[in-house]
């Protein structure tokens, strides 16, 4: 080998050896700070950050706020399920009392969830069986009176009929236009209807019939020593909430029977459907009632004018006797708000959920009373 080759060879020899012994020391001494043994090859583990470090304050609250606003944008596009969820729950603890009754006369309450069911459903049919006819006869009415009014609008000497001639306004082309428009918005109303009925009705029997279970499931998530008395608060909610639904119902085909009794006895056509329509808006405090009666005022009045103030006579005299009278029996045992509540209530509940907040806004009013009453209010006195 060339000597000069050698040397180097042996520079590069030394020079190894040089860096594996200071590595070797570095080891060690890593080893030795880092308090390593045979039990802890890796050290003793270090003191964690504290709490109070900006950094770790600044952190937390990043991801607080991070976390936040995933959860609002994840409630924001599922709002339309939430609602459908939310009426399938109260759906489902207002039919609870009757499946309860059948089972507590001998019934499985699957067999009793399936009769509850297929009534709920055999009343919803009839009702869309009864409004089908009666749109139908209300839209070819329009249609048929289309032309007619188009002419007269055309024939007339003012403004409006030049402009009706000057934009050659016919029948056909408003006929054309509002068919296609009707059909295509028909059609996605009626779509976004079934489906949204699906869904309720399926989410209705999965929570009617597990009920119990989803009850249990849920007192296991409160402490054990809490769990007792949260389940008697719990009872007493839905007992609440089932009562109110029942005895709502109740009086609101009560409603919509009369109703149809009177618009048959003066002669108002498509008496059935309007009387499940008065049942139907009936269920909607306060102002479902006052609303269906314009309604059906207006339907009498395309008939005549004395039928028309027959059944404004008629709606005020059964509100007052629903107030009065029938509401009061029959909400003895279930619910009582004051009046003052139930109308801060059903806004409130009107305004974030529309229609299903008003529904709902009564009963939970109601157990909102019960927690103040069994729950804040005595801590309060105890302070």
């Amino acid at each position: 080998m060339d000597p000069d080759e050698e040397a180097r060879a042996l520079a590069e020899l030394v020079t190894e050896s040089a860096e594996t012994q200071t590595f070797s020391r570095d080891e060690m001494v890593r080893r030795a700070a880092a308090g390593a043994s045979s039990e802890r090859p890796f050290g003793l583990p270090g003191r964690p950050l504290s709490r109070r470090s900006p950094f770790v304050i600044g952190l937390t609250g990043a991801l607080g706020v991070a976390v936040a606003v995933l959860i609002a944008e994840a409630v924001l596009k599922a709002w339309h399920v939430i609602i459908l969820i939310v009426i399938a729950m109260f759906v489902a603890i207002g039919l609870d009392p009757v499946v309860a009754w059948l089972t507590q006369r001998g019934w499985r309450r699957s067999l009793a969830v399936t009769v509850v069911i297929v009534g709920a459903l055999a009343v919803l049919a009839g009702f869309i069986a009864s409004a089908v006819p009666a749109l139908t006869t209300e839209y070819h009415h329009l249609s048929t009176q289309v032309p007619h009014l188009l002419h007269r609008l055309q024939q007339r000497h003012d403004a409006i009929g030049r402009a009706a001639r000057n934009v050659h306004l016919s029948s056909s082309t408003v006929t054309k236009v509002v068919s296609f428009q009707g059909v295509v918005s028909a059609g996605r109303t009626v779509l976004s209807a079934v489906v949204a009925t699906l869904t309720v009705v399926v989410l209705t029997i999965y929570l009617l019939a597990n009920l119990p279970a989803i009850k249990a499931t849920a007192y296991r998530l409160v402490p054990r020593h809490r769990r007792a008395r949260v389940g008697l608060l719990t009872d007493e909610i839905l007992r609440l909430v089932g009562g109110y639904l029942l005895g709502n119902l109740f009086t609101s085909a009560v409603a919509g029977v009369a109703m149809m009794v009177f618009l048959l006895a003066i002669g108002v056509p498509d008496a059935v459907f309007l009387g499940l329509l008065v049942a139907l808006f009936d269920l909607i405090p306060m102002i479902g009632a006052p609303v269906a009666g314009v309604i059906v005022a207006l339907v009498a009045l395309s008939e005549s004018l004395p039928k028309a103030i027959a059944v404004v006579v008629f709606t005020i005299t059964f509100r007052l006797l629903e107030d009065y009278l029938l509401s009061p029996k029959v909400m003895r045992r279930t619910v009582e708000v004051a009046p003052t509540v139930t109308v801060i209530a059903v806004l409130i509940g009107g305004t974030l959920l529309g229609i299903v907040g008003a529904l709902i806004a009564v009963p939970v009013a109601a157990a909102l009373d019960l927690i103040r009453r069994e729950v804040v209010q005595p801590q309060l006195d105890a302070t």
